[in-house]
């Protein structure tokens, strides 16, 4: 018990890794896409903690195909603090830059934001728990807007139509930077990424602080903003 715990402790102090939702989204885009969800039991099942401070179960993650086949490698260990099995996305690593369109058509780049902490969420029109989850990212960004807090949506717009983003964009109010990951490059090439909603949380320094899959709830949220706000 006592050897558990430590795991515990320098997963949390070491990785902050979060793993709260495994779905296999088949179908790619639209609202016709078919959710499966199912879990890979036992790898959190001695280092994991909710944020209650139980013992998370099951790993979560979540895999996007396109209707007729995908493909996915093993899951990364979270104890390794990486998302992406090149190590780029590490926390406690720089942050990958890059450079997207806005729905507006301008160019930004995520070292634009240098010096401010950055929510980078990915996200699509047709992820239902990214619908679920953007009325809390709205919240945050709009009180803690004047701290110099950005939310950069990196929407996979290789998947999604630019009509249906710009009409998610109005329902939700968004007035922060929706860039658009228009071949999936950033998403499936630079950071290598596992699933959505995905989070990626960069303090004022470019450094990844938290990689978190799945929906986030309010406090979440705000518990995981106090890190890059400071």
């Amino acid at each position: 018990m006592e050897k558990q715990n430590e795991v515990s402790e320098s997963h949390e102090d070491t990785v902050r890794f979060s793993w709260p939702l495994l779905f296999l989204v088949l179908g790619g885009s639209g609202l016709g896409a078919v959710i499966i969800f199912f879990s890979l039991i036992g790898l959190l099942s001695d280092t994991g903690k909710s944020p209650s401070g139980t013992s998370i179960g099951p790993t979560e993650a979540a895999i996007v195909g396109d209707g007729s086949t995908f493909t996915t490698g093993p899951l990364p260990d979270p104890r390794a603090g990486s998302v992406a099995g090149s190590g780029q996305t590490a926390v406690g690593q720089p942050a990958p830059d890059f450079t997207l369109p806005t729905l507006e058509g301008d160019a930004v780049s995520l070292s634009d934001y240098r010096g401010r902490p950055v929510l980078m969420n990915f996200w699509a029109t047709w992820c239902a728990p990214c619908r679920q989850e953007m009325p809390e990212l709205v919240r945050a960004y709009n009180t803690h807007q004047e701290a110099g807090f950005v939310v950069l949506a990196v929407d996979l717009t290789d998947q999604d139509s630019l009509d249906d983003v710009r009409a998610f964009v109005e329902e939700f109010d968004m007035t922060f930077p929706v860039l658009l990951d228009e071949t999936g490059a950033v998403y499936n090439e630079l950071y290598r990424l596992l699933g959505l909603p995905m989070s990626v949380f960069v303090d004022r320094e470019g450094v990844i602080t938290r990689i978190h899959i799945g929906i986030m709830t309010g406090q979440q949220v705000d518990e995981f903003m106090e890190e890059i706000l400071a």
